[in-house]
């Protein structure tokens, strides 16, 4: 193509920023109408019943009446670690792969308050679990890092932004189980790969979820390639869509 002076890209942009900024422009669709015929809960309910291939998408929403404190709140993570990391330059930094290289103490603050084992499943991670048992559940696509899911018992379910189930070394990719840095993680020390020479500074245990930066876990790519083809009904619970490429799903 040729480019006019004034619509050059700046030349600070790498190539793999272009590149994401080219596809979230030409993967935004238009909006769905709204169906007609679709109007009560009897009428979700009979939807319910008669799809085959449901897949459900999770957010943040299902897991804040079992307990976790939500992110973006008045009195949610983000705030709070406003005030007790006044040098964070944004909340949301503590997920920039870039920033916990630098500081991974906020990131660990976070992660006690929400770390495995400390909560149960809501009702609505159960009625997903009800609907993988009668073999309705074509996946579960979850936002959430917090395996309540497995906790549950769902079993098709696909971790978009990974969980802390396992956590891998930034240098040499060791992985360990999450009850391995349990103890580190709420003594809010740093945890240490083991592996790693003591002297070298990123030698981190991180848990495997997905940072700004991170590309998202193979798996997903795979399922949704094969799951868009077969899904016959969409539900999403608790997320307000506004994390790429997740919140592309429903469009």
């Amino acid at each position: 193509l040729d480019l006019l002076p004034e619509t050059i890209p700046p030349p600070e942009l790498d190539d793999m920023t272009l590149w994401q900024i080219v596809i979230n422009i030409l993967s935004e669709p238009p909006k769905r109408k709204k169906r007609k015929d679709i109007n009560t809960i009897d009428d979700a309910v009979k939807l319910l019943q008669e799809c085959k291939k449901i897949m459900v998408l999770t957010g943040a929403g299902v897991s804040v009446s079992c307990g976790i404190p939500d992110f973006r709140s008045r009195d949610g993570i983000y705030a709070r670690l406003a005030v007790d990391f006044p040098d964070l330059p944004d909340p949301q930094a503590m997920f920039d792969i870039e920033y916990f290289r630098k500081d991974p103490r906020p990131f660990f603050k976070f992660a006690k308050e929400i770390y495995p084992g400390q909560f149960q499943p809501s009702l609505c991670h159960k009625f997903i679990a009800l609907m993988d048992k009668e073999g309705k559940l074509l996946r579960n696509y979850t936002q959430n890092i917090d395996t309540l899911e497995q906790v549950a018992g769902i079993q098709r379910i696909i971790q978009c932004h990974g969980s802390f189930a396992t956590a891998s070394c930034l240098i040499c990719k060791y992985r360990v189980d999450c009850e391995v840095v349990r103890g580190d993680i709420f003594n809010q020390v740093v945890p240490r790969c083991p592996r790693c020479p003591p002297d070298e500074p990123l030698a981190i245990m991180k848990p495997d979820i997905v940072f700004f930066g991170e590309n998202l876990p193979e798996q997903f790519h795979r399922a949704m390639k094969y799951d868009k083809n077969e899904v016959d009904l969409l539900i999403v619970i608790g997320s307000s869509l506004k994390v790429r490429p997740v919140a592309l799903i429903p469009k």
